[in-house]
């Protein structure tokens, strides 16, 4: 498909199961492959479909260099984490090889204090914070290091005895040892809204909902799973879509895939936003999926060419191709037990609406409730114009998917209601 890149060597850095469709695109457009980590099989699959591997750590700089200058690599990418992200700047730095990313713009996106001060300056509103504990005077809050993603060290205090407890949590697993105090938005809607750039083009790609396990209360923030496009879609549109473009302009980012999380908050007769984290990175959701589907681009490309060329200049986009195409991807985790076994796999990923099903732990895993990350086996992606159709896919997964523990139990933490979604935008 793209000429200037076929057979050119790509160091990827990181091989757990989010990297495999990384691996996969590149291979189908002619790369060739390495993966390096110092993980086996089992924890790093990846390294199973790749043209070659490393039992290197991605950390490993110094051996890294050297090994990339003996063997000729061309280009080197990552994905899903801001510590795999700084490593490949890094290295690449070391190589003179092209990096999309640079420090000062991953310090914003995966700091949260200096990416809140960033939106100040663009316009982009913010969820209340308070600089202390001697300052919170409402409750409940959420408490989370400045530098970690994906939930980790995330606490919820509902009064002010959980309040240390929940704060000693995130800080201890801050690298940077400093947290974020914010409000618990309690009557709201979480969103995301996910951008391409391409050649300094801003490309709105989609929004989305989340939905929350029902049995999270104020104890957990396990998202069970996205609706895109976001039912919020016009009101975001005509109020923020252009001051975070501004934003995502300021920053001088050329060529990536960024994501804004925050909440959609209804107020009479009246929808407003608020921001509280970002990521410049490939996301764990796997949009890429949805957007190829949609026909605009494949978002692995961007990172693939441009980390082999230093520009994505042969890359096509095209518009919106399926305007009405819509996706849930669906989370499934796990509670407590060593799990035995997993069921409907394979009928599910038969599914016509079906388009990703990602398997993302193994049999003989432990699993365990009381850390605060519950352990996620799945991750499915269903795409149909109609929300009906992805209602009755719920229901046909829910009776099929299933893992059990070294008893027998089913262990899934949460499953989505079919009814749910079937009345989400009317809702």
């Amino acid at each position: 498909m793209y000429g200037d890149i076929k057979g050119k060597k790509l160091l990827i850095l990181a091989g757990g199961p989010n990297l495999i469709s990384l691996v996969e695109r590149a291979k189908e457009l002619g790369v060739y492959t390495i993966v390096t980590d110092y993980y086996d099989f089992i924890d790093s699959p990846a390294k199973t479909i790749a043209d070659e591997y490393w039992d290197i750590s991605w950390s490993d700089l110094d051996t890294l260099e050297k090994k990339c200058r003996e063997v000729g690599v061309d280009g080197i990418t990552t994905g899903y984490s801001e510590n795999t992200v700084e490593n490949c700047i890094r290295l690449c730095q070391r190589l003179n090889l092209p990096c999309y990313c640079n420090m000062k713009q991953l310090d914003v996106t995966r700091n949260k204090d200096i990416f809140k001060e960033e939106c100040r300056k663009n316009g982009v509103p913010v969820v209340k914070e308070y600089k202390n504990l001697d300052e919170v005077n409402s409750f409940p809050v959420i408490i989370k290091p400045v530098d970690r993603a994906g939930s980790i060290g995330v606490g919820i205090a509902k009064n002010r005895e959980e309040l240390k407890k929940v704060y000693d949590y995130a800080m201890e697993m801050s690298y940077c040892k400093k947290v974020v105090i914010e409000d618990f938005i309690m009557n709201g809607s979480k969103f995301d809204v996910v951008y391409g750039i391409h050649e300094g083009e801003v490309m709105l790609l989609s929004d989305c909902d989340t939905i929350n396990a029902k049995n999270n209360g104020t104890e957990r923030v396990v998202q069970s799973g996205w609706i895109f496009p976001s039912k919020y879609h016009n009101q975001f549109l005509s109020k923020y879509d252009s001051v975070i473009r501004k934003m995502i302009k300021n920053l001088d980012i050329k060529n990536g895939f960024i994501f804004y999380s925050g909440f959609a908050i209804e107020e009479k007769n009246d929808v407003d936003f608020v921001f509280f984290e970002t990521g410049f990175r490939l996301s764990g959701g796997h949009l890429y999926n949805y957007i190829s589907k949609k026909g605009i681009i494949n978002v692995l490309d961007i990172f693939i060419v441009h980390a082999l060329t230093g520009n994505t200049q042969i890359l096509k986009i095209n518009k919106d191709m399926e305007p009405d195409l819509k996706c849930l991807m669906i989370n499934y985790y796990v509670t407590d037990g060593i799990i035995s076994r997993f069921d409907g796999i394979n009928q599910i990923r038969k599914m016509v609406d079906c388009g990703l099903f990602l398997e993302l732990a193994h049999t003989g895993q432990k699993c365990d409730s009381s850390k605060a990350i519950l352990t996620k086996t799945a991750l499915i992606h269903l795409y149909n114009n109609s929300i009906e159709c992805l209602a009755d896919d719920v229901e046909v997964i829910n009776n099929l998917y299933s893992v059990k523990n070294e008893n027998g139990v089913d262990i899934i933490y949460d499953k989505i209601d079919s009814d749910f979604i079937r009345n989400w935008y009317n809702s």
